[in-house]
Order: C-alpha cells, then sequence, then structure tokens
C-alpha cells in the first residue's frame, strides 16, 4: 500500500465502520476485516502506534466474532474506541489521547 496521509487513513477508516452494522457483528463481510487490516501498516508509517493498536484490535475481535467466538458487546466497545480515535484525528491529534 502505498503511503498515505493521516487525512487519507481518516476517511478510509471513517467509510469501514460506516458500513459496519450496529449489532450482529457475526454477519461482516471478510473483506472489511482485510481493509482494516492494511490499514494498521499505514498508521505505523504515520507515527499512529496507538491508531494501530486500536485498528488491530477491532479486526482481531471482528474475525474472532465471525468465527463464532467474542461478542457483539466486545466488538461494540472496540468499534467505539477507534471511532473516537479517528474522531480525534479530525482535531488534529494523533497520540495524544
Amino acid at each position: 500500500m502505498r503511503g498515505m496521509t493521516i487525512e487519507e487513513l481518516r476517511e478510509n477508516l471513517e467509510t469501514l465502520m460506516a458500513g459496519l452494522p450496529e449489532s450482529d457483528f457475526d454477519a461482516v463481510d471478510s473483506g472489511i476485516i482485510a481493509d482494516l487490516e492494511k490499514y494498521a501498516p499505514a498508521a505505523v508509517q504515520l507515527g499512529m502506534a496507538e491508531g494501530k493498536k486500536l485498528i488491530e484490535n477491532l479486526s482481531s475481535v471482528l474475525a474472532a466474532r465471525k468465527e463464532g467466538g467474542s461478542s457483539d458487546a466486545s466488538v461494540s466497545i472496540r468499534l467505539t474506541a477507534l471511532d473516537f480515535y479517528v474522531k480525534k484525528l479530525q482535531s488534529g491529534s494523533t497520540e495524544d489521547l
């Protein structure tokens, strides 16, 4: 993946998260999980260690939920954390959360 800006990463994550259902996370398409996994290295390149961690947390719990493990509540918590982080990116803040 070519280098991207923080703004591009934020926009991509917002679009991806908007496509997630509000519940019933076991129905999430595998492509969404794969897309999330692509954004973790981009976050590292941008110096966003916390963002990388939140992206990986969400992608791993979505994968576990899809396989029958984890719970919708667990996915929801991680989705909320990443959503909060992404919203903080709009204010220009990345690692001071």
